[in-house]
């Protein structure tokens, strides 16, 4: 369930409220420790009309990761395409964080396996936090190490 790339769906304790939510495991270290992310159906691209994938488009200087509705982007467990039915956005300073998967499942609940995204698409979206200011500085040596696998 909490393999690179996957999506995982539950109840999550959040800061002020508990809230059913995605979540993306953006990197596992083949043990106990897990980066995530949250998603969000908010519209926080920074652009007034994003596209799927990185926004804004261009080189560098990325705000965003923008998953378009009905677009399939991974795989469900059954083995058939999975894709939001809305537009939903990932962004660097909305639930970007690292803990043991321990500690994560204390905070949620009722956790199921939504799909396994493509490779590609995991692969973009890395790429594009990676290439956010707004990531936190101890995440980019994580995912200059996960693209660096990535590219062997």
């Amino acid at each position: 369930m909490f393999e690179s790339g996957s999506i995982i769906y539950g109840l999550f304790q959040l800061k002020n409220e508990t809230k059913n939510k995605y979540a993306i495991v953006l990197h596992n270290d083949n043990g106990n420790f897990i980066i995530t992310t949250f998603t969000t159906s908010q519209p926080r691209s920074s652009v007034a009309s994003p596209e799927h994938g990185a926004n804004p488009k261009g080189k560098g200087n990325f705000k965003s990761y923008v998953f378009k509705a009905n677009i399939p982007i991974g795989t469900k467990p059954d083995g058939t395409d999975f894709s939001f039915s809305f537009d939903t956005t990932v962004v660097p300073d909305y639930g970007v964080a690292s803990s043991s998967i321990q500690d994560f499942q204390k905070k949620a609940s009722n956790l199921v396996k939504i799909c396994d995204l493509y490779k590609k698409e995991y692969e973009d979206l890395i790429y594009t936090l990676y290439k956010c200011e707004d990531l936190d500085d101890e995440m980019y040596p994580i995912f200059e190490k996960v693209l660096q696998e990535i590219c062997e």
